[in-house]
């Protein structure tokens, strides 16, 4: 189980240059799979950067290590369509049902380390499971109904 709790803070290494990039502040989901889209990073100077899921090389218990630092985009340029945008991050956003019903807030999720995909989520009413995702936007994580 990897809980994004637990990965915030870790250090962010590129392997190209051994260069520690920064440490890992967020991440932002996409649906269809469910899966991370992006790793929100706090960085020196005044902005933050975001990188592509799709740029990490290995996932372990100390750090994240990513293949180059040129992934690397300033958040602060990112428009709000992109996948990588701050809004797709789903922590204490309402958990809505597809059919309108607020089932919680999230407060935590599990994820592969391996290759991003959302195992669950986790709000303080219980755990949903991720392949439920259907949708994050700025105000809410949309799931499906349980069947």
């Amino acid at each position: 189980m990897m809980l994004l709790s637990t990965a915030q803070g870790r250090t962010v290494v590129a392997v190209s240059t051994a260069e520690r990039l920064g440490t890992i502040t967020a991440f932002t989901l996409a649906p269809s799979p469910p899966h991370i889209s992006a790793v929100r990073l706090k960085t020196r100077g005044r902005h933050g950067h975001v990188m592509a899921w799709s740029n990490v090389h290995s996932f372990g218990k100390d750090a994240l290590t990513v293949r180059s630092a040129e992934a690397l985009k300033p958040e602060n340029e990112l428009g709000s369509d992109e996948e990588a945008h701050r809004s797709h991050d789903p922590l204490g956003k309402p958990v809505l049902v597809e059919t309108g019903e607020c089932v919680g807030t999230i407060e935590d999720f599990d994820f592969d380390e391996t290759d991003g995909r959302i195992r669950a989520l986790f709000t303080a009413e219980g755990e949903i499971p991720g392949d439920r995702l259907m949708g994050v936007g700025g105000y809410a994580v949309v799931v499906r109904r349980p069947e």
